[in-house]
């Protein structure tokens, strides 16, 4: 791909492109240069811009954070079909597949289906869900060909992007309208990937105005059982939306996006831990969303920049299956202002305020669960200021920010963090961070019920039950304390970016046994009474290793390692008592190893190779699993790709990952191929 060369333009074009760059919260905006990263010399590679760290724009070399950058190249020659398949390269990320179309998705562990302790922004804009926490991966469809990049920032972002980001933030920015004019068109057909067809069309009114409008639905074939038998998890995804950018006078911007997803798939959910025996129950999930989002941003007189985003979002998530369904709909909005301001050449500060509400409609009757009150109103609201100082010009730094948040579930809580990055020579830079952050119980952990039974339990005549309370109002925020250590080394073609990490969490939810007794309900019964408190306690550490080796002008490779050890991997739950886990239960891999090679054959022939390994999964006790991914790409000509890919091709078909909170039964993820054809004009 060519590289981008910027021209000269007049002043009022130049003051719009910085301001875009400038506001963390325009992450709409991007760089032409960060979609060709494969490409680029590692001195450029270095001095890419992200934003998500600070809110800002700054160099991975001069950031004291883990980040890892997923750009539009590395989508494409990757051969993935969405954005869980592509996070899977990204060192501190715990991606299990759990059917053809649900995943489970997480940073430095504590993985699980709905993990919550992982922020999510499209845009800019928070995605995940108050009732679990987490996001629901199923409604995150994209046209990934517009997609500039993914920013993986690895750790606690409590201090910038509030409660949820206990261990990193995932920030899926999309491409300008401006660097998507005229017509593009993606179509593929396969075996697992049955196929999508999407299309996107970019436009401009004058030279201050453009937008796109785009479209996409893809299908996906089931999974098989581990017997072999045919799975149920077959699906199709649709999505569609609207972008708008308008630079008007004084150099502000005004952008509007508007969107709609809607997601069905096949979901059978084997209850028997929870029921004791009985038979899987098939069903179906159906997602959708709806959201609009506004952002205006401009520079003040003083050289402050600054912008205002409001974003509204209506939702849906529903599983329908015979023993009772799980509806949740839901209302969000969102307000977020932010302003930076240089100071004197030694200062730099972000401050901003955000506000978030959110209202529910809930109707959860599963195996004799329940939600009370069906439906509640949940508000946030948070100031928060960082400031980044210069102790040495191009050598020092020492970051200094903190947040206050509050809701009106719980008291006002500060998350604050120091950071500090050294940087001797171009080849060296070393950072470390301590930060603490905080995350509050989920809307089900706060108020799902159960009472499940009678089950048989001889000789009383009453059986068995079980009985568990949500934590209600009272149950107070978990906490996390985070120590980091970075460094970042190049050398001709070499660059290695380290990180480690150790964390101590407090307050975490767990099921407490408060009785355990016969009592007379009218029968004798056997009764176990459980209560979800916030007294767990636990701690993780780990290593994280990104390198690329650039040899040849047209052959480059790509590793990432993780190593992540937690107690939660070393915990079993007891069996012969069913409700002791829901929607705290998580599984992780200890070693994740991914790598990528990147090879030009010719100017029109590419072939791109991607092996990953991950360690047995605990304590689901999933056996590790080494998959390959083989693309060959040819372009007959300008504006027009053919690509093959095959997927998972060194097993027939393997299980990867064990569903919790929604206990899916396992699938087996079969050996794929696609053949895919991208047409611009």
């Amino acid at each position: 791909m060519k590289r981008h060369r910027p021209t000269r333009v007049d002043s009022l074009r130049v003051r719009a492109c910085v301001l875009v760059l400038c506001c963390a919260s325009s992450v709409a905006a991007a760089d032409d240069e960060s979609a060709d990263l494969a490409g680029l010399a590692l001195e450029d590679l270095l001095q890419i811009k992200v934003t998500t760290a600070a809110r800002k724009p700054q160099s991975l070399r001069s950031t004291p954070a883990a980040v890892f950058v997923i750009s539009r190249e590395d989508i494409e020659r990757s051969g993935a079909a969405s954005v869980p398949e592509a996070l899977q390269m990204a060192p501190g990320v715990q991606v299990g597949r759990i059917s053809s179309g649900s995943w489970a998705i997480s940073l430095r562990g504590a993985n699980s289906r709905f993990a919550d302790k992982l922020q999510v922004l499209v845009d800019g804009r928070s995605v995940y869900t108050p009732l679990f926490s987490g996001t629901v991966w199923e409604d995150r469809e994209l046209m990934l060909e517009d997609v500039e990049r993914i920013e993986v920032v690895r750790g606690p972002g409590g201090a910038l992007w509030g409660s949820n980001a206990m261990n990193g933030v995932i920030n899926i920015i999309t491409r300008r309208a401006q660097d998507t004019q005229g017509t593009l068109v993606s179509a593929a057909a396969g075996t697992e990937q049955r196929g999508w067809l999407a299309v996107r069309h970019g436009f401009s009114v004058g030279d201050s105005h453009s937008g796109r409008i785009w479209a996409k639905r893809r299908l996906s074939d089931a999974s098989d059982r581990p017997d072999g038998a045919a799975g149920y998890d077959d699906g199709r995804n649709t999505a569609g939306g609207l972008l708008w950018e308008s630079r008007l006078g004084g150099g502000h911007i005004f952008t509007l996006q508007a969107g709609a997803s809607s997601t069905r798939h096949g979901e059978e959910l084997d209850l028997t831990r929870y029921t004791f025996g009985g038979a899987p129950i098939p069903g179906r999930l159906d997602s959708q969303e709806n959201h609009l989002l506004m952002r205006y941003a401009g520079i003040a007189d003083s050289g402050a920049d600054y912008s205002l985003q409001v974003s509204y979002a209506h939702s849906s998530f529903a599983v329908d299956n015979a023993v009772g369904p799980i509806d949740d709909a839901r209302n969000t909005l969102d307000i977020d202002f932010q302003r930076r301001e240089p100071r004197g050449g030694r200062h730099d500060v972000i401050w901003g305020a955000s506000y978030r509400h959110t209202s529910d409609q809930l109707n959860v009757q599963l195996i004799g669960g329940f939600i009370r009150p069906p439906s509640r109103s949940t508000t946030w609201t948070s100031v928060f200021v960082q400031d980044d100082i210069t102790l040495l010009p191009e050598r020092l730094h020492l970051v200094l920010g903190a947040r206050v948040e509050e809701s009106n579930l719980d008291k006002p809580e500060v998350q604050p963090t120091a950071r500090l990055i050294f940087t001797p020579d171009g080849s060296h830079s070393v950072w470390a961070a301590a930060s603490r952050t905080t995350r509050q119980p989920s809307r089900a952990l706060r108020d799902f019920n159960a009472d499940l039974g009678p089950f048989p339990q001889p000789p009383l005549a009453g059986g068995f039950r079980i009985r568990s309370a949500g934590g209600g109002r009272d149950m107070r925020s978990e906490t996390a304390t985070s120590l980091e250590l970075g460094y970042r080394y190049r050398s001709g073609p070499l660059t290695v970016d380290v990180a480690a990490f150790a964390t101590r969490y407090r307050h975490q939810a767990e099921y407490v046994n408060v009785f355990n007794g016969v009592v007379a309900l009218p029968a004798p019964t056997l009764l176990a009474e459980f209560e979800v408190r916030a007294s767990d306690d636990s701690r993780a550490h780990g290593l994280e290793l990104a390198a690329d080796y650039r040899p040849r002008t047209d052959w480059s490779l790509h590793g990432a390692y993780t190593y992540t050890d937690s107690t939660a991997l070393d915990r079993t739950f007891r069996a012969d008592i069913p409700l002791t886990n829901f929607f705290i239960y998580s599984a992780d891999a200890r070693h994740r190893l991914s790598l990528r090679s990147l090879w030009n054959l010719t100017p029109r022939l590419k072939f791109d190779a991607w092996l990953r390994h991950t360690s047995r999964v605990e304590p689901a006790d999933i056996p590790s699993l080494t998959g390959l991914d083989l693309r060959l790409a040819w372009t007959p000509r300008s504006g027009l790709e053919l690509s093959l890919v095959g997927q998972n091709l060194l097993h027939a078909r393997r299980v990867h990952y064990a569903a919790d909170t929604l206990p899916s039964s396992s699938l087996a993820i079969e050996r794929g191929a696609y053949v895919k054809a991208v047409w611009s004009f």
